[in-house]
């Protein structure tokens, strides 16, 4: 959970929904999205990437991933990373994981 005053739109943050490291993103439309934070490709952090539109860019070697699908948009990953529902409520952003 967080805050949504805590993230600015085009941003991005590690949050843990439990066990699980969820790169929560608040993209160019408005709305709150959120994947596994680990890239499919290398173990590396997606939430310390970038924002191109509406996907993410993984820092290490560029992978990018759909936000809304977590589909592959650049290569080398090759698998999805997985989403996780999104609600807002009350000012807080909730990731059902």
């Amino acid at each position: 959970m967080a805050g949504v005053d805590e993230l600015a739109t085009e941003s991005m943050k590690r949050v843990d929904a439990g066990s699980t490291p969820v790169c929560l993103a608040h993209a160019e439309d408005g709305s709150f999205y959120a994947l596994n934070d680990v890239c499919t490709h290398e173990e590396f952090s997606l939430s310390d990437g970038e924002l191109w539109g509406m996907d993410v860019e993984c820092p290490q070697h560029g992978s990018r991933f759909n936000l809304q699908t977590g589909k592959v948009t650049g290569l080398p990953a090759v698998i999805p990373a997985t989403t996780y529902p999104v609600t807002v409520e009350d000012g807080d952003v909730y990731v059902d994981v």
